[in-house]
């Protein structure tokens, strides 16, 4: 996990600190080394303003910024002119070691309106945004009862560029070859997205060039991922289908980690070149991952089971725990980056 210094809160719904206290070891029998992490609530940010609730999981980068997704409910104002009327407003903020704060607000984006945001990713020199929406101006709303008929509107993804200050860069024009859900993001500028097929909506992966383009996609090995990326109502997978299946990319390096939430499938390390290696973690039985906490170095993911640690270090040669980690006094370690 990426140690960060200064202690931040945002006051309305949720404390977020992310000051990590020296840990120390607790001598049990156990399978791995059992660690006890604290907490210290620190100042209010100043420049973030309150909103009624925050997106889980938070994320850092490798300069301790923690990135925080708030979310503005609907029925608490109408979204801006360009974000979808059906979707809640959500605004990316980053929040420096030294307290300072930069938003990433998508109603800046010139040319797009109807938008809806699939996902974000920061890099530690870019941040970028998959988004699917309509190009162009946006129709003027028709009037309460006039009889004109609403044409259908075109919709395509886009990927957005802000840099690290939240300032705009660029929109970019994604080829729509399947349904994409998840973006990341390479040193070297190239896109991985994460998706379904359109037809069978078995789960996809590709590479994305610079420009949007596809490169190529890529072949999950079988058997570590589901067949349809599509989740169903009963765990035998025989009910309707009623949500798309939550996955998570984490970046370290050259490489993503991606993880199929609740699941037993594998961990899945994808490289710059594109290659796929499974690793299976070695948790105790019965136990899934629910979130991955992004590092730089081995694997950290959250439990539910805080019983034993909420948070477990995985080695990701093999997947074997290396240590435990229990967050406070016992708390779930949702809000930990």
């Amino acid at each position: 996990m990426r140690r960060m210094i200064g202690t931040f809160s945002l006051a309305v719904v949720c404390l977020l600190v992310s000051a990590i206290s020296q840990v120390t070891a607790q001598h049990e029998s156990a399978p791995a080394p059992l660690y006890q992490i604290n907490f210290q609530a620190g100042d209010p940010v100043s420049g973030i303003g309150a909103m009624p609730a925050v997106r889980l999981p938070l994320e850092c980068t490798g300069d301790g910024t923690m990135f925080i997704t708030m979310v503005q409910a609907l029925e608490t104002g109408a979204p801006p002119r360009n974000l979808s009327q059906y979707a809640p407003s959500l605004l990316l903020t980053s929040i420096s070691r030294s307290g300072e704060a930069h938003s990433f607000p998508l109603d800046q984006v010139p040319d797009l309106y109807d938008i809806v945001q699939n996902s974000d990713y920061a890099s530690d020199s870019k941040v970028v945004f998959l988004l699917s929406a309509a190009h162009g101006s946006k129709p003027p709303e028709a009037a309460a009862g006039d009889g004109a008929a609403k044409s259908p509107v075109e919709r395509h993804f886009y990927i957005v560029r802000f840099d690290r200050q939240g300032n705009y860069e660029k929109t970019i024009q994604v080829d729509d070859t399947f349904h994409m859900n998840h973006l990341g993001l390479f040193p070297s500028g190239t896109f991985l997205a994460h998706g379904a097929d359109r037809g069978d909506h078995a789960p996809k992966l590709a590479m994305l060039k610079d420009d949007g383009t596809l490169s190529k996609f890529l072949d999950i090995p079988e058997g570590d991922a589901p067949e349809s990326a599509i989740g169903t109502k009963d765990a035998s997978g025989k009910g309707p289908a009623v949500f798309v299946a939550p996955v998570q990319f984490a970046g370290q390096g050259h490489f993503f980690y991606l993880l199929q939430n609740k699941t037993n499938f594998p961990l899945l390390e994808i490289n710059e070149a594109g290659a796929i290696r499974a690793i299976k973690p070695k948790l105790p039985s019965g136990m899934q991952i629910e979130t991955l906490v992004p590092s730089d170095e081995n694997i950290y993911v959250r439990t539910k089971d805080i019983s034993a640690g909420a948070i477990y270090e995985l080695n990701p040669q093999d997947g074997s725990i290396l240590r435990r980690f229990r967050v406070g006094k016992n708390e779930s370690g949702a809000d930990v980056a």
